[in-house]
């Protein structure tokens, strides 16, 4: 088995880097990345709102995911989303980050 983060009300927020969004064949979007706080590869719980002024993303577990940096997948981020993929038996899955980097783009030009 893997590394789990800690509970959401100890850990509530992680900025996220070397990032992507994947779609599983469930319909669930799941944030793939690196939390800058401790470099490990990180998965997120289910996508439930993404708010593209300050690209960040509320997932069911209630934690939030800013995102810090360009959206390329780091290889520690991947190797996390392969485990993860394999323990929740996803059998498919797609990368749909794309979809957000339109608003990715928006951010960077504010900031």
């Amino acid at each position: 088995m893997f590394w789990q983060t800690p509970d959401v009300a100890v850990k509530p927020e992680i900025d996220l880097a070397c990032w992507a969004v994947v779609e599983t064949d469930k319909g669930e979007r799941h944030l793939v990345g690196i939390d800058l706080a401790t470099g490990a590869g990180q998965v997120s719980s289910a996508i439930a709102v993404f708010d593209a002024s300050d690209m960040a993303f509320r997932t069911v577990s209630g934690r939030l995911y800013r995102m810090r940096d360009a959206s390329h997948l780091a290889d520690d981020a991947r190797y996390a989303w392969d485990r993860w993929a394999t323990f929740n038996a996803v059998q498919s899955w797609r990368d749909v980050t794309e979809d957000y980097e339109p608003a990715m783009e928006v951010y960077r030009r504010k900031h």
